[in-house]
């Protein structure tokens, strides 16, 4: 039943007019940015816009997204009732929202590969969450607890482990298995709105729109989104004087901005920058056997 629903729908997104794939799109952006808009201003007040309830309250017959920041008196067996009442969309999706609430795409890891229908890291402040489906798991495979389609989760706090991915199988919505196969076999791309990660920022711009930001060199570098190594190869027959160089780092300290950006007005040298994720970029964190690992250079 499942899967012919899911064709149904998928020939349906297939058969889309232009103008109804754009209508469609609209449609659903604005109603992202709604519940979006009610998320954070309710996050700012320290209340949850899911169940109303403070984001340091637990009530063990609500069971509440909110639970992912662990207030008081939840336990490790509280959160099959989460998973139960929301799907793993719904969860990823508000995980992705507090993510970037600690700052914007640097804090999720979108690392699925062809072995994966989800593998995300997202974390906010001393939480981090990881969720992981494989095919196998989208599937259902051999045992007792797992054959199902089913999800994992990982959770810690303050680097120490709290839920691992082998504590539970979580059972993935039938309505969401049904969209998910849906989106696959249509070929749609998905996203999150307000949820992107650092990978979908580095797949969305060109490296000259990085080189090219501006530059805050009085705070903390640590917690940098990017980082550029920039090459300059001296023209055949000229050198490069290291007062250049010195000039060159005096000049993009006092304008605020990337030595990289500055870089072509030595005159006679070829410049390469490598732009790559930087010291605040999350580091993935996947399951045994997925892919995980630093993001490829641009």
């Amino acid at each position: 039943m499942t899967d012919a629903l899911a064709q149904r729908m998928a020939d349906r997104l297939k058969a889309l007019t232009e103008e109804e794939r754009i209508a469609l799109n609209e449609g659903q952006i604005a109603e992202s940015e709604r519940q979006h808009a009610a998320f954070t201003a309710a996050f700012a007040e320290g209340r949850c816009s899911v169940c109303g309830d403070g984001l340091d309250v637990f009530d063990e017959k609500t069971p509440c997204l909110h639970w992912f920041l662990r207030p008081a008196g939840v336990k490790k067996k509280h959160y099959p009732a989460v998973a139960q009442a929301f799907g793993m969309m719904s969860i990823q999706s508000w995980m992705r929202w507090v993510a970037n609430e600690g700052g914007w795409a640097k804090n999720i890891a979108d690392t699925a590969d062809d072995d994966h229908v989800v593998q995300v890291t997202a974390r906010y402040g001393d939480y981090a969450w990881s969720i992981s489906c494989g095919n196998s798991d989208f599937a259902g495979h051999s045992g007792k607890n797992s054959s199902f389609p089913h999800y994992h989760v990982q959770m810690s706090i303050k680097d120490r482990p709290f839920i691992s991915y082998s504590d539970f199988h979580f059972r993935i919505h039938d309505d969401e298995l049904t969209i998910l196969k849906a989106i696959a076999a249509s070929g749609v791309k998905s996203k999150f709105i307000h949820g992107e990660s650092f990978d979908d920022l580095m797949a969305a711009v060109e490296p000259e729109w990085v080189v090219n930001l501006p530059v805050d060199r009085s705070g903390d570098q640590s917690g940098a989104p990017f980082k550029m190594d920039t090459i300059m190869i001296a023209d055949d027959g000229t050198t490069m004087s290291g007062d250049d160089i010195y000039n060159l780092f005096e000049r993009a300290k006092r304008e605020g901005v990337t030595m990289a950006s500055l870089a072509h007005t030595i005159p006679n040298v070829s410049v390469q920058t490598l732009v790559s994720e930087g010291p605040g970029v999350i580091d993935p964190a996947p399951r045994a056997g997925g892919r995980g690992g630093k993001r490829k250079e641009q």
